[in-house]
């Protein structure tokens, strides 16, 4: 379990330094600045088939969930399922600090399930 936190934390950092560290090489002191689009108004990237390529935070819920971006609803389930019975809190309840190691995890896996769900039913025709 604590192997899966620190991967998942890991992942998490290293994702926050690469976004400032590309936001300091990316712009030279004679350049103009030009701030990200809003919220609201999502860039699309294509990927080399064309097809959509899902936003990051969507990629670090799938990576979560430890499925391929690929993954049908059903799978998305079954791998949810299959890692909240291993990291529930519940299993850990006799030690507070794992319990609540647990509890931050089971709570991070719920986001990535229905962030990565939530993606797959709004492009229903782009699973296999």
């Amino acid at each position: 379990m604590w192997k899966r936190v620190r991967r998942i934390l890991r992942a998490e950092v290293e994702g926050a330094g690469r976004t400032i560290a590309d936001a300091v090489r990316g712009r030279r002191r004679d350049e103009r600045y030009d701030p990200p689009p809003a919220v609201d108004e999502p860039v699309r990237a294509r990927g080399a088939a064309g097809a959509d390529v899902p936003p990051e935070d969507v990629r670090r819920a799938f990576a979560a969930l430890e499925i391929p971006l690929t993954a049908s609803a059903d799978e998305i389930r079954r791998a949810y399922r299959r890692l909240m019975a291993r990291y529930h809190p519940d299993h850990h309840a006799t030690v507070p600090e794992r319990e609540a190691v647990a509890t931050e995890l089971s709570r991070r896996l719920t986001e990535a399930y229905d962030r990565a769900l939530a993606w797959r039913e709004r492009r229903p025709t782009s699973a296999p």
